[in-house]
């Protein structure tokens, strides 16, 4: 059965802000759906059994105190989603469904996740935190003078060297009332009867800004109506990249562009995301593995001054005494919501129960009282102490980073800046 683009559930960016908001008070009980999934034929064709098979598992919990009409209503948005044909032709690495009272909320990752299937008085989020947590997650701006793409991708080193996954297009919605597309032009912003006069649509001039209806030139030299036509643009896609992909996903973003291109979009850019370094390059004349290549390399860098902020910011603050390493002490600062930043290595867990009222914790916890379900077994029987500490640190607006272990400023795993008295 195809569902309709009006009955379709929007998929959100992965985002600080996105768990933040999941972890607010929600009408009981939270269904939360983790399946790892696959972009191509023919791997992705178990995608919709095995997550069907994970709604089977919700609705037997669900079964143990609510009535059929009522599960009927709280699975709905996840039978939407199993009958979205289209949706399932392009997932990603893997896949986070969260729903209640009746409504769902979809996020797509790029790596890979323990399938899961649980039922809780509140959204079991951890995974995607995790996500959140990686600092090898990036943006990339392609940008030419008639159009620009925006791709959302990962980096990290191998024996062969540094290495970009596969990047994911990014859609982007080029006026209010268009449709979404994953290529801005000029047409968007731009008459088609260029240059002579010059005619602006929309009423936006070089600065991007205007009182509406089609705006008249002057008569300058065409160099100079070219020029004037590229940087409205220019504007126009840095307005809908800050405001529909940059402040969603707080990643930061590549820019890929000629020099000329590069160095003009840089001089009036109002990202703050925007990494100081382009791939200044023809995006014509690169492949796509090029272009993978060179924009995890810009990246790596970037990620290197990053991540030197953060363990120089760690020892300055544990000279002062505002800086802890021990697991303990982080959970109860984490809770009263005095930690600014976490450091956390990647990939490393520790299992056991933490409470989320006194940040006190308990290494190998037993089962939680909940209705927890994969098939007919509880799902969650211990809390990863380092992703709820970390879940708790988002939740009172803090940082988290997580950083390979050669990286990490500590031997506990954990490294935690606290916020000034």
């Amino acid at each position: 059965m195809a569902t309709s683009a009006a009955e379709r559930i929007e998929v959100e960016p992965v985002s600080a802000a996105a768990v933040r908001s999941l972890m607010e008070l929600h009408e009981p009980p939270c269904l939360s759906l983790f399946l790892p999934t696959h972009r191509n034929v023919p791997d992705n064709r178990v995608d919709r059994p095995a997550y069907r098979h994970l709604v089977e598992a919700l609705e037997l919990a669900l079964s143990v105190s609510k009535p059929r009409d009522e599960i009927e209503r709280l699975l709905a948005p996840f039978r939407l989603l199993a009958d979205d044909v289209g949706f399932w032709e392009h997932t990603r690495a893997g896949l986070a469904v969260f729903g209640s009272d009746g409504r769902a909320r979809v996020f797509l990752l790029q790596r890979p996740v323990v399938p899961l299937a649980v039922v809780t008085r509140r959204f079991h989020t951890l995974p995607l935190v995790r996500a959140v947590m990686a600092c090898d997650r990036f943006n990339v701006l392609v940008l030419t003078s008639r159009s620009a793409r925006v791709y959302e991708g990962t980096a990290w080193h191998d024996p062969r060297g540094t290495t970009a996954d596969v990047l994911d297009p990014v859609s982007l919605v080029p006026l209010p009332g268009r449709p979404a597309t994953t290529e801005l032009t000029r047409g968007d912003v731009i008459d088609a009867e260029t240059f002579e006069p010059h005619r602006v649509q929309h009423g936006m001039g070089p600065a991007g800004l205007g009182t509406g209806g089609v705006v008249h030139g002057g008569f300058g030299a065409r160099r100079d109506d070219v020029d004037a036509d590229t940087e409205i643009f220019l504007r126009h896609v840095d307005d809908c990249v800050r405001d529909q992909v940059s402040r969603r996903s707080g990643l930061p973003l590549v820019l890929v562009a000629g020099v000329r291109l590069a160095a003009m979009f840089r001089g009036l850019s109002h990202n703050d995301l925007l990494i100081d370094e382009p791939v200044a390059k023809d995006p014509h004349l690169m492949t796509d593995h090029d272009l993978a290549a060179d924009v995890a390399a810009v990246f790596r860098r970037a990620q290197a001054e990053r991540i030197g902020r953060a363990v120089r910011g760690f020892a300055r603050a544990r000279d002062r005494g505002l800086a802890a390493s021990d697991l303990a002490d982080i959970a109860r600062a984490a809770v009263a919501g005095q930690v600014a930043t976490l450091l956390v290595e990647a990939d490393r867990c520790e299992t056991g129960r933490f409470d989320r009222d006194t940040g006190g914790i308990e290494f190998d916890g037993g089962p939680g009282p909940d209705l927890s379900r994969t098939g007919d077994r509880a799902a969650v029987r211990a809390d990863d102490l380092f992703g709820a500490v970390a879940e708790t640190v988002l939740m009172h607006g803090g940082d988290v980073l997580a950083l390979a272990r050669n990286d990490m400023p500590t031997e506990t795993g954990v490294a935690a800046l606290y916020r000034y008295a």
